[in-house]
């Protein structure tokens, strides 16, 4: 196992007819657990939160937690709805102990400075009490163009308990910039396809949707890294990128994951179910990863 911190973006879990099965949960928490991933990111981009009711979101929550063995990290995106029960989400994540409370900024309008998003978060990071909080910057779904190094600058003297940063976004120059504007706030990075290069900038964790069955992989990166082999680390990184250059979002990735790991059914809305093409793609994908995932398991015995 790698120093390095995996989190799964946890896969929100259906019956055959679509319908929310929390009964499925603690088969996803045993999975994550055996392939070294150190907690679940639950309700986010990758738990299709916009598809979700209220009662949804609660209930989901609820079973991971009541599903996660000792030491299992549990952290939840609250984000994506009003102010009132965005608040309501983070008190009752607080109430359940949770380790991590999250959320985007509200994103069908850009606030109009950068002081009222700060001002968003400091609200709902209010309500969630001395729970660590997480600001989830994902700019490809929320279209937001502030920084989050500007965010997490203006957020010190208002948010006490913000502890860290989901950052799902490309621009590596804003990674650094983070680091540089608070190096006391934990990034948990979520590009997925670019894990070396966030590892030569000093990552030390992460969270992405491909860790639902790629971890192993993904550990065996940041050894080959953490050993100077940086040719050997972006090699082995190589399936992550095969994925993010086919995948076609959300839906193209949990089919995958299904393959791969407890199928939880497709994804649901606009997102899913994944079409004759993506299957196509996925059907070739599927036998290089779980050879990929047999390599680094020889190799780990070894």
């Amino acid at each position: 196992m790698s120093r390095f911190e995996f989190w799964a973006a946890s896969l929100a879990p259906y019956d055959g007819n679509g319908r929310v099965e929390v009964s499925r949960i603690p088969e996803q928490v045993e999975h994550l657990r055996s392939i070294g991933v150190r907690g679940a990111f639950v309700n986010g981009t990758s738990g299709e939160f916009p598809f979700l009711t209220v009662d949804e979101r609660v209930a989901i929550l609820e079973a991971w937690v009541r599903a996660r063995p000792e030491g299992f990290g549990i952290g939840v995106q609250v984000g994506g709805l009003p102010l009132e029960p965005t608040r309501e989400l983070a008190a009752h994540a607080a109430g359940l102990g949770v380790d991590l409370v999250s959320s985007v900024a509200p994103f069908y309008g850009q606030a109009s400075t950068l002081a009222h998003t700060v001002r968003w978060l400091a609200e709902v990071a209010d309500a969630a009490g001395d729970v660590p909080f997480c600001y989830y910057q994902i700019p490809s779904m929320t279209g937001s163009t502030q920084r989050p190094s500007d965010i997490l600058a203006a957020a010190a003297p208002e948010i006490p308990t913000l502890d860290a940063v989901k950052f799902t976004d490309e621009d590596l120059m804003e990674l650094d910039a983070v680091f540089e504007a608070r190096p006391d706030v934990r990034v948990y990075f979520g590009r997925d396809e670019l894990l070396p290069a966030a590892l030569a900038l000093g990552t030390g964790a992460a969270i992405g949707s491909l860790y639902n069955a790629l971890a192993p992989i993904a550990h065996a990166v940041v050894g080959a890294f953490d050993r100077g082999e940086t040719a050997r680390a972006y090699a082995l990184h190589k399936p992550f990128r095969d994925i993010a250059r086919v995948a076609t979002g959300p839906g193209f990735v949990k089919e995958l994951m299904n393959r791969l790991g407890p199928d939880i059914g497709p994804a649901r809305g606009v997102w899913g179910p994944a079409g004759d093409a993506d299957r196509a793609v996925i059907d070739r994908l599927v036998p290089e990863l779980r050879t990929a995932l047999a390599d680094v398991d020889e190799a780990a015995r070894a």
